[in-house]
């Protein structure tokens, strides 16, 4: 993996590129579109990257507990990837069968 240094501070590139990605994404469908992201968009990425992160808990839970302030530097690398886009797959699932839900419930 790559980094970045600005200063004191270094960054992964690949954190980089998805917040540049982020940053464009809007631009890009309101163009395309003619209307703004939906906020479940939204709610989805965040849902990702609080699994994401927090999925160091998980993956290493004694080195967490040996050392609580771990969770702020590290992440659960790609096994947390997945397990967030797991996450979301689920949230994709679960809030198109509310959709469903309400629709059927509508018309009766």
């Amino acid at each position: 993996m790559s980094y970045m240094t600005f200063g004191s501070m270094t960054i992964s590139t690949s954190l980089v590129v998805m917040v540049i990605a982020l940053m464009v994404l809007p631009v890009v469908y309101k163009l395309a579109t003619r209307r703004a992201i939906p906020s479940f968009f939204w709610d989805n990425i965040f849902l990702y990257f609080v699994i994401w992160k927090l999925s160091y808990i998980v993956i290493h839970p004694k080195l967490f507990l040996e050392m609580p302030m771990s969770i702020l530097y590290f992440h659960g690398g790609d096994t947390g990837k997945i397990l967030g886009l797991i996450f979301v797959f689920l949230n994709i699932l679960m809030s198109r069968n509310l959709l469903e839900q309400r629709r059927s419930m509508d018309h009766e």
